[in-house]
């Protein structure tokens, strides 16, 4: 049978209330007490209960993470690096998918955060206003999405979305269409770096394919409106877009880079599990979510602290699916 809190209370002569206080608020405890009570407990091997130890001081221990696809690649990178970085603070990690609906995503964010220490929002498509209210009600982190006055960890885009059209210019493409996404704060940020970097390169940007919905079977549709843009390169959304866009052309009879130069945003295993592998502006997905644990168990230490930002550089990825301009 193992040792309970008692037999380590009797053994070290003193209360169970001390040596529950040694393991949950060792800093309230006197230094040399906390050594006797620690050491008899090495010499019983006891370990304390962690859930009944968070409970008695108002916290379950948990965190939430809701992410609105599980099946994206890259949030299923996400959830993977969240995973590792709770696991190693000692933390459980709640998990659920809140699809594309605001007032069901909004409702289930409110649900789990009954039930854990704070809440982890992985490129949320809620709006901004549920978002703060969320953050105003307990501990939150946004995480791939930069909201003001929220704590955030996300990829700052500008750099590699402008290496993306600059990219292509050198090669010789004067149009680029973008296939975009879901209507969310990404899609219309994506369409203002890529205007203003077109502006920039003198590139023509077609913007009216869209929005689809991240999947592989859109990307195919989308990819049936490719030739009639008259544009002889595509930027798309996310990988799941670009190699359903992809998998269109070339059931057209078209290649890429021969006949369109392909990019695709995020850079997961996907860019790289097709052939021709994809050339991408590479998101660091693994830090956002490290960075995302941090921000929120720091804000569950602090409530009252000031917004924290951890901005996280991207850059372009030049692979296979990217040529130089077909003649006209």
């Amino acid at each position: 049978m193992s040792a309970t809190m008692a037999d380590v209370a009797r053994e070290a002569g003193v209360s169970a209330s001390t040596v529950s206080r040694t393991f949950s608020l060792p800093e309230t405890v006197r230094a040399d007490t906390r050594e006797r009570v620690l050491a008899v407990a090495r010499r019983l091997d006891f370990s304390p209960n962690r859930t009944a130890s968070s409970l008695a001081r108002g916290r379950t221990g948990a965190l939430g993470l809701l992410v609105p696809d599980i099946a994206n690649p890259y949030f299923g990178e996400i959830v993977k690096s969240v995973q590792r970085r709770a696991r190693t603070a000692d933390r459980a990690l709640f998990l659920t998918e809140t699809g594309d609906a605001h007032d069901e995503a909004y409702g289930l964010a409110k649900a789990m955060a009954r039930q854990t220490d704070g809440l982890l929002l992985a490129g949320p498509r809620m709006p901004e206003d549920m978002l703060r209210s969320l953050a105003a009600a307990g501990p939150v982190a946004l995480i791939g999405l930069h909201v003001p006055q929220t704590d955030c960890a996300y990829a700052e885009l500008p750099v590699g979305m402008r290496q993306a059209v600059r990219h292509l210019a050198a090669l010789g493409h004067r149009r680029i269409v973008y296939v975009n996404g879901t209507r969310t704060a990404r899609t219309a940020g994506f369409r203002r770096l890529m205007r203003a970097a077109c502006d920039e390169f003198r590139v023509e940007l077609v913007e009216h394919l869209g929005p689809f919905d991240l999947t592989y079977d859109n990307g195919r549709a989308a990819a049936d409106l490719v030739p009639t843009s008259g544009a002889t390169a595509v930027i798309a959304h996310n990988d799941m877009v670009a190699h359903g866009v992809a998998g269109g052309l070339a059931r057209q009879g078209r290649s890429v880079p021969g006949d369109f130069s392909l990019i695709t945003v995020d850079d997961t295993y996907l860019a790289r599990a097709i052939h021709p592998a994809l050339t991408a502006v590479h998101v660091p997905i693994d830090a956002m979510g490290a960075h995302g644990v941090d921000l929120l168990l720091a804000r569950i230490a602090d409530p009252q602290g000031p917004p924290r930002l951890v901005a996280l550089p991207t850059a372009l990825t030049v692979r296979e699916s990217t040529g130089r301009a077909p003649a006209p």
